[in-house]
């Protein structure tokens, strides 16, 4: 789910500044001001990280970035809510569910405000919900600003609080980052040489034989600014978005959502309209073609797959670990490897005290009857067999994602 705004936090609280950047109002600031790369990444431009706690209502964060703000706890891990929860206010998240996805707990004699509101579960414990949504943080979410729960059986997202955009203009997260995109999910550009000077708009590059490929993103002939967004005049054609000056591009070679086609290394001057970029590939892993798609591999090559089921019943009823390990090898980690994003370290699963590579907390394997870069014969294997249910699934780079 995404907020149009900050919002109210409980309590008594007034509208705050960071840095020049309004944060969630209705909020009271206290600790300090960290600042941290963006996507958690070495060499990003560093974003504020408003600390907001009361002893009688919630304590939570708001990470401030250029694509708006990441709801999190107080502990810095990040808040999600859930699909599945289609009453206002009421969580369908309970039982073994709320062991995976733990409730934000509100305490007892915590005030509800606007948009937040302390529910009842039927445990008897008090729950957060900001809009009609009650949020959750994540059990596998090992580490601050971690979000490996999101979309996590397509039904549980990040709760963002975004920046505001005009119809038409929408923030997309995609494989390469929080992405501006258009009404119908396709990625936008700029120019790298169409950057205003002094707060201005730019001196547009793209004109002639440029526009053949890359085509402005028209504004309504009455628009007005929304937020950083405001529409200038073309002398060649209609009017145009910008974003905070920049102009703004289609690249006709974009089919569906996620493309990025206009970043393609002979256009070393076009990039994608990327707010958030997504955190960096650990360096042994590559994009490799296969028949069913761009899928994830090592550094040789070869496909990526993670388990979907419990690695115990397919032990028990399909194949004892000597056959697993004949079929499929765990991706090892260096004692020097280290978490990015969503790739993380994880203990082997077969309780041998190995590190290796995981995938939103799953282990990565590598099929052994994979011969050639891009084969994918061990998709679906143990699928459905002796009641096992899962089995291992290629690790498909996904070009289209939700907020």
């Amino acid at each position: 789910m995404s907020f149009e705004h900050a919002s109210q936090l409980p309590g008594a609280c007034r509208a705050a500044t960071v840095s020049g950047e309004p944060v969630a109002a209705d909020v009271v600031p206290v600790a300090h001001d960290e600042r941290r790369p963006a996507g958690g990444a070495e060499g990003r431009a560093a974003v504020p990280i408003v600390h907001v706690a009361r002893v009688d209502v919630v304590q939570a964060l708001v990470q401030r970035t250029a694509a708006g703000a990441t709801l999190l706890d107080s502990r810095g891990r990040v808040l999600y809510t859930y699909a599945r929860d289609s009453v206002r206010d009421v969580s369908s998240c309970v039982a073994e569910c709320a062991k995976l996805w733990p409730p934000l707990p509100a305490d007892s004699v915590a005030s509800p405000t606007a948009d937040w509101v302390a529910i009842s579960r039927p445990d008897g414990t008090r729950q957060w919900s900001f809009r009609g949504k009650p949020l959750y943080s994540f059990a596998k979410d090992a580490a601050p600003r971690v979000a490996l729960g999101d979309r996590v059986g397509q039904a549980w997202r990040v709760a963002h609080v975004p920046l505001r955009t005009p119809p038409g203009i929408a923030l997309r997260s995609i494989h390469i980052g929080r992405t501006l995109v258009e009404a119908r999910g396709l990625t936008l550009y700029w120019h790298e040489d169409e950057v205003p000077k002094s707060g201005g708009t730019a001196k547009l590059r793209c004109v002639e034989e440029c526009l053949r490929e890359f085509q402005p993103l028209p504004a309504p002939m009455l628009a007005n600014a929304v937020g950083e967004f405001s529409p200038i005049d073309r002398d060649d054609g209609p009017r145009q978005w910008t974003y905070k000056g920049r102009p703004l591009y289609l690249h006709v070679g974009d089919l569906q959502p996620g493309d990025s086609t206009g970043e393609a290394a002979e256009r070393d001057a076009w990039r994608a309209a990327v707010l958030e970029p997504a955190a960096p590939l650990p360096s042994w892993l590559k994009i490799q073609r296969a028949d069913m798609g761009e899928v994830y591999a090592d550094a040789r090559g070869f496909t990526l797959y993670t388990l979907a089921g419990p690695l115990e019943r397919i032990r028990t009823l399909i194949c004892n670990d000597e056959c697993i390990r004949r079929n499929w090898r765990l991706v090892p980690a260096a004692a020097e490897a280290r978490p990015s994003g969503e790739w993380t370290v994880i203990e082997s699963p077969f309780g041998d005290g190995a590190r290796v590579w995981a995938y939103k907390g799953d282990a990565l394997y590598t099929h052994s009857r994979d011969r050639e870069p891009g084969a994918v014969g061990g998709d679906k294997w143990a699928a459905g067999s002796g009641g096992a249910g899962g089995g291992w699934n290629p690790l498909l780079r996904r070009r289209d994602y939700e907020l």
